[in-house]
């Protein structure tokens, strides 16, 4: 893990493993290039190479990056939501383009302001710059049994 860097927001993006998500993570670099923040982005199948921000393709242990960040920006995948939604992490979600967007559940949990889904990668910028109201998610006892969880994060 890198050295943490005194006041800055820390950013970790994650872009799957499944597809790539150059759209993401050339969008934050850009919005880094002055490195007045912090980030970390999980690339996966991505080709482009930031240069901003730090970077890795694949992980095993994703938890200290979710640890580690103030804010976590991801695709759409219900199993990294619920995941992030359980830490209590800031989230803002955003469409891979190339993926088969259902993203009802990301616009539903950022009407309860639980995350903030952006659709439009260009807006992305002012989400951060702004911020955003981020209510913590309240699971229920037994309200997504843990089979079904486990479940998810296997796929």
């Amino acid at each position: 893990m890198k050295k943490e860097r005194k006041n800055k927001l820390k950013i970790f993006a994650t872009c799957g493993s499944a597809l790539e998500f150059d759209d993401l993570t050339k969008k934050l670099d850009e919005i880094n290039k002055n490195k007045k923040l912090d980030v970390t982005i999980q690339t996966g199948k991505g080709k482009y190479i930031p240069k901003n921000s730090d970077y890795f393709k694949f992980t095993n242990d994703m938890n200290k990056y979710y640890d580690w960040a103030d804010v976590v920006i991801t695709h759409t995948g219900a199993g990294t939501i619920f995941e992030l939604l359980n830490r209590h992490k800031k989230i803002i979600v955003v469409v891979n383009k190339l993926a088969i967007n259902n993203h009802e559940l990301a616009k539903k949990f950022d009407d309860y302001h639980n995350l903030k889904f952006v659709l439009n990668m260009d807006s992305l910028f002012d989400v951060i710059k702004r911020g955003f109201i981020s209510n913590k998610y309240k699971f229920l006892k037994n309200n997504i049994p843990k089979n079904i969880i486990d479940f998810i994060y296997k796929l």
